[in-house]
Formats: C-alpha cells, sequence, structure tokens
C-alpha cells in the first residue's frame, strides 16, 4: 500500500515560483538597504566640507589677524578642531603635513600648501579622484 505524500516532500529542487519569491524578498531588502550606505557617504562627505570650509575661514581670518599684529599665527587650535571627531568613520586626520579624510572604509588625501604654514593654506585634493569630485561638488570637464 502507497502512502499519501504532499507533492512538496517527493522533490529535491526549487519550484520556478520559490525562486522567484527568493528573488524578490531579496530584491526588496536590498532597495531598501543600499540607500542607507549612500546616504552614509554623502552626509559624511557634507559633514566633512563643512568642517574643511569653516577651517578654512578661520585660516583667513588668523592670517589677516597676524598681519595687523605682526605676528606668527598659531594655528595648532584650528588643526585640533578640524581633527576632532566623536566618529572615526567620518573624519580628518592630520599626519606628517597631510591631511587625511576618512569616508567609511575609503581615504580623501589633501594637500597643504605651503608646509609650513608660512601664509594661509590651500588645501586641496586631486580632482582627478572621484572622492574628491564628490567632496567638491564638481566634474571634470572633458
Amino acid at each position: 500500500m502507497r502512502k499519501n505524500l504532499s507533492p512538496f516532500s517527493a522533490r529535491s529542487a526549487f519550484s520556478l515560483i520559490e525562486l522567484i519569491i527568493v528573488i524578490l524578498i531579496l530584491g526588496i531588502i536590498s532597495y531598501h538597504a543600499f540607500p542607507r550606505f549612500f546616504v552614509q557617504e554623502t552626509l559624511c562627505l557634507q559633514t566633512l566640507h563643512t568642517k574643511l570650509s569653516k577651517a578654512n575661514a578661520e585660516f583667513t581670518k588668523l592670517y589677516k589677524q597676524s598681519i595687523l599684529q605682526n605676528k606668527t599665527p598659531n594655528i595648532q587650535d584650528i588643526l585640533q578642531d578640524l581633527v576632532s571627531s566623536q566618529n572615526p568613520s567620518c573624519s580628518f586626520k592630520y599626519s606628517k603635513q597631510k591631511l587625511i579624510a576618512h569616508i567609511g572604509n575609503k581615504t580623501l588625501l589633501f594637500t597643504i600648501d605651503p608646509k609650513n604654514f608660512s601664509a594661509k593654506p590651500k588645501i586641496y585634493c586631486k580632482l582627478s579622484d572621484n572622492l574628491c569630485q564628490k567632496f567638491w561638488g564638481k566634474k571634470l570637464k572633458k
């Protein structure tokens, strides 16, 4: 006498409907998960851009005062404010006369000229780098 088996118990493979449902569920999950990663990078870029713009304004103010008072400016407070951060994955680091931006698992290297801060520094990155273009909100013209 044969046992009455359900149609699902005798198969060893997935049906097309089951595969479509799994793919659909994975698509919905990825649709909601991926934008979160892009938003975090964008927010980090905006935060670091704001910090660098503020530091540039402070540098300008400090160098104007140093010219009027005829003394050497102390830039350490500005650099300290620039590199202070609660989030290590979205921060600046100043090391060996280089400014490094940590954006998630990516890094962006900034050049400071003049390196000895004898004049108001110009802080820039290579615009050929895609992350630098995102940071400044610019695109290279071809």
